[in-house]
């Protein structure tokens, strides 16, 4: 039985969401604040964490940092505040795996959670099995075959295979390309993406592995 840390000051928000999880078969245990659920984690194996910005003694986020020094486990941000910059700081600057805003259906919720850990069971085979990576010749073998890329869709496509089901940017990607980037060069990602998206569909056209995240930037999605 898989195991949710739901950290969420909100008794009414939690015990809703810990109702229908364990109506669905996981197990969860709550904290309505930070330093408890960080002891908890340090302790115990959780495989995925439900977390709330809004804590009565720290700032979500920084419970996301402290929380990233230490694992890579599956984090889903649940949060009234619904700014880009706090989902982009979310998703891209902590590491994140979603986020979902509040008023928030709890079979919503459960549905995030089956999708990060579906995603992070096919993280174990990842995409050595569809991809890989020759960093010195630059080059990204797909299905057993080259893919002609440019050198910034060889970095953008290769970002993205090493941190799969993780929301990057379009301000993060094109700072991987350019070394002093420019406000209009974002519209360049977009094209890059574009071409990268026509030359995995060369080779598979039944499966899109690059999901476009609206106002925010791309994954790809194992």
């Amino acid at each position: 039985m898989q195991h949710i840390l739901i950290i969420e000051d909100d008794r009414i928000i939690a015990e809703s969401i810990e109702f229908i999880l364990e109506k669905d078969s996981f197990s969860c245990q709550w904290f309505n604040n930070g330093s408890e659920s960080l002891n908890y984690l340090d302790n115990n194996k959780v495989d995925l964490i439900l977390l709330d910005v809004g804590l009565p003694d720290m700032n979500g986020f920084d419970v996301l940092r402290k929380v990233r020094i230490k694992s890579n486990i599956p984090v889903i941000i649940i949060s009234a505040r619904d700014d880009e910059s706090d989902q982009v700081l979310g998703l891209e600057g902590l590491g994140a795996n979603a986020y979902v805003t509040k008023p928030l259906s709890p079979r919503l919720v459960v549905a995030h959670v089956r999708s990060q850990l579906r995603h992070l069971r096919s993280d174990k085979k990842t995409s050595e099995s569809k991809f890989s990576i020759n960093q010195a010749l630059q080059r990204v073998i797909f299905h057993d075959q080259e893919l002609t890329l440019t050198p910034a869709e060889f970095k953008i496509l290769s970002l993205l295979i090493k941190k799969p089901n993780r929301v990057h940017s379009r301000e993060y990607l094109m700072n991987i390309i350019w070394d002093r980037p420019h406000g209009s060069d974002l519209k360049t990602i977009n094209t890059h993406i574009k071409s990268i998206r026509k030359r995995l569909n060369e080779i598979d056209s039944e499966n899109d592995y690059i999901e476009t995240h609206r106002g925010i930037g791309y994954s790809l999605i194992e």
